[in-house]
């Protein structure tokens, strides 16, 4: 059995940027065995499979996989295999929709870019002592903005840690273990976004589930929605604004930019929208 795939670079205008993405085209009829075998090989942050949907309203089925484990949404990834379906001419027009675990993911091309709607986040359970937390970043208590808490929704969750300068998001080195303790299992073992924000610009790191088996994301569409919802909840941004960017993997090496739209509704968000560009490296096949 042959799979083509395609690897794209995604949340980045410039080869070797942003963060890396492998789409196995014409993935129906794979066990998922050999999807999560497939994903470890390639060792991304995530690969995609596209199959054909049963769903009248997307243009196709797409499963998302990082080396450890399946993922019911993802945002690179997303924009990733939107960019390469359009690019062969496997989806028609600007306005299209992929359906992931999650559910039905609107996608838009505008300008080159692509943007997608997420799940919407809001802010999960009660925020956690800032102390315990930065102790387990390798931060002092004091760089810490606002107490660290969860923001999601639809099974997607990132514990949002606000610290005062891009520095010290750099100087950010976790400690799970001193985290479980801090925040208790689930949070402890889930995905921390840990960033500063000034003037439209984010300023970002993610360090992933221990269950996905990746350390840290170059770019995280998924958890944009959370950030816009913890920076309206924090009060960090007014009515006004209605749009940020988000810079992250600078530090490792792949720097990338995320870009978000939406409307401020008091401490909350609303109808946010997440996009990005995306340059392909490059295409082969993967014989089973």
């Amino acid at each position: 059995m042959k799979l083509p795939f395609q690897q794209v670079d995604v949340f980045t205008d410039r080869l070797f940027g942003g963060n890396p993405l492998a789409v196995f085209l014409d993935a129906d009829g794979l066990e998922t065995t050999a999807m999560q075998q497939i994903a470890r090989e390639m060792n991304l942050s995530e690969t995609t499979f596209v199959q054909a949907s049963d769903d009248a309203h997307s243009a196709y089925r797409v499963r998302i996989f990082t080396p450890g484990q399946e993922l019911p949404f993802a945002g690179h990834p997303t924009l990733g295999t939107a960019f390469v379906l359009h690019r062969l001419g496997r989806v028609q027009g600007d306005s299209f929709a992929l359906h992931m675990n999650v559910g039905v993911i609107p996608i838009k091309r505008e300008d080159g870019m692509f943007w997608m709607t997420p799940p919407p986040a809001e802010a999960i359970g009660a925020a956690f002592d800032r102390a315990a937390i930065t102790g387990a970043l390798g931060v002092p208590t004091s760089v810490c903005v606002s107490p660290p808490q969860v923001f999601g929704g639809r099974g997607l969750g990132f514990l949002c840690v606000m610290l005062d300068t891009q520095a010290n998001v750099d100087w950010t080195v976790l400690d799970r273990t001193a985290l479980v303790t801090a925040a208790g299992p689930d949070v402890g073992t889930g995905d921390v976004l840990v960033f500063s924000y000034l003037g439209g610009l984010a300023y970002a790191r993610m360090f992933a589930a221990v269950a996905s088996q990746i350390v840290e994301d170059p770019a995280t569409g998924s958890a944009v929605a959370p950030l816009c919802a913890a920076l309206a909840h924090y009060r960090a941004i007014d009515q006004s604004r209605t749009t940020i960017k988000v810079e992250q993997g600078t530090q490792m090496g792949r720097q990338s930019f995320l870009h978000a739209r939406f409307e401020v509704l008091h401490t909350a968000v609303q109808n946010v929208t997440v996009g990005g560009s995306s340059v392909p490296v490059f295409e082969s096949t993967l014989e089973l």
